[in-house]
């Protein structure tokens, strides 16, 4: 079978150069991906989170960054293959922030641009830089009025002290769309690799739920399936949870023998 087109990521791959190139921010690269899917009639519906700095590879202490960010994207990478090979996701609306690839931003900046996308804010054709001029201003607003310490947030303080300044984010875009700015949210968020371990990764988690996406875990099915799958899934994801930590490929992708599949988070 071919591997599925993943139609979004030669354009993240395009909005990295583009941002390195014209010192885009993360709201003027939002309004660069909106004009690319009003071009190519794209609609994005999944948003695959992974921890790409952080997990996985990142538990061995003999690989260096480089090799570490190298194998977790290729990780994340055949883990979305198979989840769109599997019938889980569509990878025409699937969105993979590891296809992103190193840019001047800040990691608050990282997550202003994240979280943006998988909020969906809308920009009116042929008023994308009014509209980005907007939702940035009201964003800092947000920002405010919920006291997020953007310093504290891009320091290299210790993660529980960091922690409620990325939430604080997460609470100002999610109250943007409370107070009624026009979204389309995503609409399913995909736990991929070692997002317990990431600030990031959590942040993304927690507005998913605050703007009523879906959260999915990643579950093992084999063929046969056993009488009591849920069990054998409690198994499967206590036994491979180290194994995920140490950046093991945990499914074989050969015919007849696994299928992945997804899980609603609890």
């Amino acid at each position: 079978m071919p591997n599925p087109t993943f139609l979004y990521r030669p354009v993240l791959q395009e909005l990295t150069q583009v941002v390195n190139e014209r010192g885009l921010d993360p709201y003027e690269a939002y309004g660069w991906l909106h004009e690319q899917q009003y071009r190519l009639g794209l609609h994005p519906e999944a948003y695959l989170s992974s921890s790409i700095t952080s997990g996985g590879h990142a538990r061995d202490d003999s690989l260096d960054m480089g090799e570490i960010i190298a194998r977790n994207t290729e990780s994340a990478r055949l883990l979305a293959e198979q989840l769109a090979t599997d019938g889980q996701i569509a990878p025409d609306s699937a969105i993979e922030p590891v296809y992103v690839g190193r840019t001047p931003w800040s990691q608050s900046q990282f997550m202003e641009f994240w979280l943006s996308v998988i909020g969906g804010f809308s920009l009116k054709r042929g008023f994308i830089s009014r509209d980005i001029d907007h939702l940035r201003t009201a964003a800092h607003q947000a920002f405010s009025s919920h006291e997020l310490d953007l310093d504290l947030m891009t320091s290299g303080a210790d993660p529980e002290l960091r922690a409620p300044e990325y939430f604080k984010m997460s609470g100002a875009f999610a109250q943007l769309i409370t107070d009624g700015a026009e979204a389309n949210p995503m609409s399913t968020l995909v736990r991929m690799i070692d997002t317990d371990m990431s600030l990031g990764a959590q942040t993304e988690r927690v507005f998913a739920r605050q703007i009523g996406a879906k959260v999915m875990n990643i579950c093992v099915l084999k063929p046969a399936s056993p009488k009591d799958l849920s069990q054998v899934n409690h198994l499967l994801a206590r036994d491979t949870a180290q194994l995920i930590n140490y950046g093991a490929t945990i499914f074989d992708t050969r015919d007849n023998r696994v299928r992945l599949a997804l899980t609603e988070a609890g």
